[in-house]
């Protein structure tokens, strides 16, 4: 099944604004990735930018009821239309974004923050290095996003931080250790890397 996931960030709200987005396909591989750098906004309006990049890249594609997944509470409720658009430089980007939820078919899911770190990452980036990246790096079923962020892809997806060594994966909550969270420390020492200093 074909997911994805966005993220908008503003550095002083408002500040500069940059939004990051990703789609995932079946077989769990990263099938087109985007940082953007937007400009001065607040958080709100680089989040809707950031949903408005993702539909309209879904739709560009032709793919049709995506699960969009996304950590603002804001954005999601208020494109379902279970909250009011209350700001009025909110409203044509909410409007936009409800025409094309209702063009792909698009399924909006809220999200936790951990459940979210690729476009997190992603929309981070824009900061340093504006325009479209292309950072996967597969190991089986883990996707490096960022120098200390990987995505674990299987039946769920689950967000792996080397550097606080953790991972949101059920295993790692349990227990405090997963095979996720081994392979990616593995794989930061395999390329030299001291994952203390990370």
């Amino acid at each position: 099944m074909t997911t994805a996931y966005f993220d908008g960030a503003s550095r002083g709200n408002p500040g500069e604004s940059a939004a990051g987005a990703c789609i995932i396909d079946d077989d769990g591989q990263v099938a087109w990735q985007c940082s953007r750098a937007l400009g001065i906004g607040t958080n709100n309006e680089a989040e809707y930018k950031a949903l408005i990049m993702l539909l309209e890249e879904i739709a560009a594609r032709g793919l049709r009821k995506v699960t969009v997944h996304g950590d603002s509470r804001l954005v999601i409720s208020q494109v379902r239309g279970l909250w009011k658009v209350r700001e009025e430089r909110l409203r044509p980007l909410a409007e936009r974004a409800r025409e094309l939820t209702r063009a792909t078919g698009a399924v909006l899911q809220w999200v936790p923050r951990e459940r979210n770190a690729a476009a997190d990452a992603l929309s981070n980036r824009a900061f340093s290095s504006p325009g479209q990246g292309s950072s996967s790096f597969p190991r089986g079923d883990l996707e490096r996003v960022s120098p200390t962020i990987f995505i674990a892809h299987g039946t769920a997806d689950y967000a792996v931080d080397v550097k606080h060594r953790s991972c949101s994966c059920p295993g790692f909550r349990n227990r405090g250790d997963c095979k996720h969270l081994r392979t990616a420390l593995s794989l930061v020492e395999e390329e030299g890397g001291d994952c203390s200093s990370c």
